[in-house]
């Protein structure tokens, strides 16, 4: 824009400014939320989950061998499903990440798909970590061989 006096079509400057600040922002992508998770994450004892997509019933996943016919306890939600899945993609041919030759209708009933990985999400709302030794002794434990 030629004139950028004060009052000389300060709409279209406004548009312009508002136009630079979304192009010069990189993309989220989801980031932030999951960088705040692992900032809480860091002083908390973390253990690897299965949530229920139904009601967020959380299993840890060393306590849960999930088989055709495993369900939710609380909702009674079929577990090996296609919405439990890492391979479900809504965007994806079939809606599965994974090469599958024949579409699953429902992707909410148990299947008995040889593809199948349930999701593992990282539970860290869980007591304090102790923190016993100095940060210091720590870090030269990291490189004792």
């Amino acid at each position: 824009m030629k004139y950028r006096q004060r009052g000389y079509r300060e709409d279209e400057y406004d548009d312009e400014r508002k136009q630079k600040r979304r192009e010069e922002r990189e993309p989220d992508l989801g980031n932030r939320e999951q960088i705040r998770t692992l900032r809480r994450a860091i002083d908390r004892t973390v253990t690897l989950v299965v949530r229920c997509s139904r009601c967020g019933n959380q299993v840890p996943r060393s306590q849960l061998e999930i088989e055709q016919n495993t369900t939710c306890s609380k909702c009674n939600t079929p577990l090996h499903s296609c919405r439990h899945c890492k391979n479900f993609d809504p965007q994806a041919h079939f809606e599965c990440r994974a090469s599958i030759e024949e579409p699953i209708i429902d992707k909410g009933s148990a299947n008995a798909c040889n593809q199948f990985k349930p999701v593992e999400a990282i539970d860290a709302t869980g007591r304090r970590a102790e923190l016993t030794q100095d940060p210091r002794s720590a870090f030269h434990k990291l490189f004792k061989s």
